[in-house]
């Protein structure tokens, strides 16, 4: 028998809001699944419990991630704690590096942000290789029990958390890449009941399974998963993943709807589920996180944990999964053509006043990136400006200008601290990336403008 009209619209309006409730969820579980199937830790996979580290970083030839950053070589993981808490330990580095191990939970909140600046623990020795580490013990929320002493405690919320570890580096020759590739293997991820050993531990092989799509998860869940196999998918998690922040009145929908506890019987129908979907996408699509400041898009507030504004979490999911805390990095972004009508290259600058570089405890940088939001090939080997190498103020004004351009400049000294190229054709976009923002110090009218150079650049 059909629901009467206005049942069948209240239906369909609940499973959207459940369809952008739970997308966060789904995509996180599908990109955890790609991620982790294989059985050994390879170049961009890791099985659950085993830390990926990335040793170098990343070339305009690489397009398995968009909008990678230069500045820092990446540490990975997904941890499973549904059986006893992980413990990773993080190495004491040389002062002024910064490093941060950001630890997000199954919603994709950031329930957890060790750094150089706030390590939260006190170093210990490891056992098995002598070094000064801090060690964090990962635990469920469901674990119940005593630490080692020297183990500082981070209860997460739920068992799936994702580790996204990021340490800086300095410049991309070689000592300096061997010098934080060091760090990274001082890092040690193992079971509490493993810990402390003398490095015998080994971990398990995991497990490759061939029917995993190697599709991108933005892709399988916007694409090819039908409604009814979300709504599927959603159910099977809400089984083994708390809602975080608990909700009494979502709570109360995903019953309603046969979601949770799983019901067949009252879900809506599959053309309704499908319906879901694409109203659901359209609403995460349409979403507007928040005003652009002068041209720029610069989410300084509910990011990095969500709350229960769904529809903000679903967006930056879309847009950028894995982002951090405000207090932790700021990713302003700003897009412009790369030519004008005629085809004719056109030049951009972006002052700083004097006193007025970006705001940070750690350090800054700006990067640009093709219209696909990969790094932009150039002889240079220039992808970003601002960290490496501190970029020179005018000596009259104090003023810091940064030359956005295809065309090096004219200045020698200008054009290897200064110069940030761009394409020739097209679009791009640029990031400043902040890390350790000093976010009180940021105002509304911050960042400044990207200003579009009029004329021949002189140098």
């Amino acid at each position: 028998m059909a629901l009467p009209h206005d049942s069948a619209q209240h239906s369909a309006g609940s499973a959207t809001d459940v369809y952008v409730f739970g997308y966060s969820l789904v995509t996180m579980e599908l990109t955890r699944r790609l991620q982790t199937n294989t059985v050994k830790v390879g170049s961009t996979q890791a099985p659950p419990n085993q830390l990926l580290q990335y040793s170098a970083p990343p070339t305009p030839e690489m397009r398995d991630v968009v909008r990678p950053n230069v500045d820092t070589l990446y540490t990975q993981a997904w941890l499973d704690l549904a059986a006893e808490p992980m413990v990773l330990e993080v190495p004491v580095m040389d002062e002024g590096r910064y490093w941060l191990m950001e630890l997000l939970d199954a919603w994709t909140n950031v329930v957890g942000d060790p750094n150089s600046i706030k390590p939260l623990a006190t170093p210990v020795t490891d056992p098995a290789t002598g070094a000064e580490v801090y060690c964090y013990a990962l635990t469920g929320p469901d674990w119940q029990g005593e630490l080692p002493s020297g183990v500082h405690r981070l209860r997460m919320p739920t068992d799936t958390i994702w580790l996204l570890g990021r340490t800086e580096i300095h410049n991309t020759g070689e000592e300096e890449i061997q010098t934080v590739t060091g760090y990274q293997n001082l890092m040690r991820l193992l079971p509490l009941s493993a810990w402390p050993n003398n490095g015998s531990y080994v971990p398990p092989d995991g497990v490759y399974d061939p029917d995993v799509p190697s599709t991108p998860p933005s892709e399988l869940v916007n694409v090819t998963m039908t409604g009814p196999e979300f709504f599927e998918e959603l159910a099977a998690l809400l089984t083994r993943t708390p809602l975080n922040p608990p909700d009494a009145a979502m709570s109360a929908v995903l019953e309603e709807l046969g979601v949770h506890p799983y019901d067949r019987s009252k879900l809506p129908t599959d053309a309704q589920l499908g319906l879901a979907k694409h109203l659901g996408l359209s609403r995460i699509s349409r979403h507007k996180a928040s005003e652009p400041v002068n041209g720029w898009t610069f989410t300084r507030t509910d990011i990095g944990y969500y709350g229960t504004d769904y529809t903000q979490r679903a967006y930056i999911t879309a847009i950028g999964l894995g982002a951090n805390l405000p207090e932790d990095a700021l990713y302003p972004s700003i897009a412009g053509a790369a030519t004008d009508d005629t085809g004719a290259p056109l030049r951009y600058t972006l002052t700083f006043p004097a006193g007025q570089l970006p705001p940070v405890n750690g350090f800054w940088s700006l990067t640009a990136y093709d219209s696909d939001s990969f790094l932009i090939a150039n002889p240079a080997d220039i992808y970003a400006v601002g960290h490496y190498v501190a970029p020179v103020a005018d000596s009259d004004t104090g003023a810091t200008t940064l030359y956005i351009q295809a065309d090096p400049i004219a200045d020698p000294e200008l054009r290897a601290t200064n110069w940030l190229p761009i394409d020739t054709e097209g679009n791009f976009s640029v990031t400043l990336r902040l890390y350790a923002p000093r976010t009180d110090d940021i105002p509304a009218s911050w960042p400044p403008p990207l200003v579009q150079e009029r004329g021949d650049h002189s140098g």
